[in-house]
């Protein structure tokens, strides 16, 4: 599987904030995929994640030298306050306790430059991808009240400016059913037999020549202080 093959995370994360010699701290870097675009341009990134196994995975993964990783079993990073220049939810607000979304959020804003920006990018409506989620509880499943509770969380950060979310869509590109269920559904076969044929009927109408290509749409919210 490839995640964003066109790299519109970097795109749309670059035209709100620019990436070109940033510290940037991400909180929820999981196997490390978008970590490693960012490094291309930030001079030091710290990638944080609370499962110990991805953050490994990120370790073997990414050989840069501007890339420290760091477990965070609480998900709340403890470093120098007004170290780093961007904050970076990648898809992980939504994963934290509803009653800690808030806290959270301005703990991330202490370690930021008077100037600093904190940047969410969440899971949205519409694609393939997403449908399938829904309907066949692919990957994470349906997330609806998650990011619902995020959205709210952004919505009361007293202190910061929350600019209008940017919507853009990325793409994840498998090379066949078998790639697709290894990394999206790997208990698929506990399904009921009708069920795993409307699944591959699903997969087949977005087969290409490239394999098959689901595409999910993304928020971008921007905040930063008053």
């Amino acid at each position: 599987m490839i995640l964003d093959p066109d790299n519109k995370y970097i795109e749309a994360i670059n035209s709100h904030a620019s990436l070109t010699g940033a510290t940037v701290l991400e909180i929820g870097c999981g196997n490390g995929r978008i970590s490693r675009n960012i490094a291309e341009y930030a001079s030091r990134v710290v990638a944080t994640d609370l499962n110990p196994t991805v953050l490994e995975q990120a370790k073997q993964n990414i050989q840069a030298s501007n890339i420290d990783f760091l477990y965070t079993p609480d998900g709340t990073p403890d470093l120098p306050v007004r170290s780093f220049d961007l904050v970076i939810y990648t898809l992980s607000l939504h994963h934290i306790p509803k009653d800690k979304m808030i806290a959270n959020l301005h703990h991330s804003g202490n370690l930021l430059k008077d100037k600093g920006k904190i940047i969410v990018v969440e899971p949205g409506d519409g694609g393939s991808f997403m449908e399938v989620k829904n309907r066949f509880g692919a990957g994470s499943g349906d997330e609806t009240e998650e990011r619902k509770n995020a959205a709210a969380a952004l919505q009361r950060m007293e202190g910061w400016r929350l600019n209008p979310t940017y919507h853009f869509d990325v793409a994840f590109q498998f090379i066949d059913e078998e790639d697709f269920f290894t990394h999206k559904l790997p208990k698929y076969q506990n399904m009921p037999e009708a069920k795993i044929s409307e699944l591959k009927q699903f997969l087949k109408r977005y087969s290409t020549e490239r394999g098959i290509i689901l595409t999910s749409g993304r928020c971008l919210n921007l905040l930063t202080r008053k």
